[in-house]
């Protein structure tokens, strides 16, 4: 079960942002931002990821191991893509928020369709808890 913060628009309906850490963020920054439509995020983990892969590149000219230079990809993309692997949900909640989506409630639910049924409807309610704000 996962937890999961329920936002509703007036006219668009329900979202729901998970919480925690995502992995997705984490190993492929900028096509999570353009999935979640994040505007100017999107452009910034374009230009860092770029970066990164450019920072490989160089290094791969002076560094003539295969291993070597596969360690350093791996080293690259854990520091270029922690940030997004621990704020992205909080990202993509304040996105929502400047979108005029009001927090609705917190649901903890097997996956988001089945937290916006539970915010949404009564009945499903009864399956899975819900808090407040």
């Amino acid at each position: 079960m996962r937890v999961f913060d329920v936002y509703k628009h007036p006219r668009h309906g329900f979202d729901a942002v998970m919480r925690g850490f995502s992995w997705t963020a984490f190993l492929v920054p900028s096509v999570w931002a353009v999935r979640r439509g994040l505007g100017y995020t999107t452009v910034l983990l374009v230009v860092t990821t770029t970066l990164m892969f450019d920072i490989a590149q160089i290094a791969s000219v002076w560094i003539q191991q295969p291993a070597i230079q596969l360690a350093l990809l791996g080293l690259l993309v854990v520091l270029f893509g922690w940030k997004p692997g621990f704020r992205g949900y909080r990202w993509h909640a304040e996105a929502l928020q400047q979108e005029k989506y009001h927090f609705t409630c917190t649901v903890v639910a097997e996956n988001r369709r089945d937290a916006i049924k539970a915010a949404n409807d009564d009945r499903f309610q009864a399956t899975i808890k819900i808090a407040q704000p």
